[in-house]
């Protein structure tokens, strides 16, 4: 009796797409949507008996809602482009991590400036 072994064709698997950058970007996406949305429900509160009320000390003007907007809106187009600069590629990666380093900066520089200078309320 004699055996026939056929040798098996090269194995290459096929690389899913990068599951932690879609991980990312649904995080980012509910991230984001839940502070805009934390912004419309802030000032509605559910009292013992289970009825909405709102409370007006707490409420938000539409001047002050626009910042909030519009910070969020720039955080979030922030966060987007460096998670996906970051999964582009090795020169992506590296510019994604310098920008973070220059906002890790900023940001001590910016907290040493207001504790030197506080703001009058």
């Amino acid at each position: 009796m004699e055996l026939n072994y056929q040798t098996a064709p090269d194995y290459h698997p096929v690389p899913k797409k990068n599951g932690t950058r879609t991980f990312m970007n649904s995080m980012g996406a509910v991230i984001f949507g839940g502070f805009l949305l934390q912004s419309l429900t802030v000032p509605f509160t559910i009292s013992n008996s289970g009825e909405f009320s709102r409370i007006e000390e707490i409420k938000m003007g539409a001047g002050k809602f626009m910042e909030l907007s519009l910070f969020t809106l720039v955080c979030a187009v922030l966060y987007y482009l460096l998670v996906n600069l970051y999964f582009t590629g090795e020169k992506g990666r590296r510019i994604s991590l310098y920008i973070i380093a220059l906002l890790g900066i900023f940001s001590i520089v910016a907290v040493v400036y207001l504790v030197q200078h506080p703001m009058s309320h």
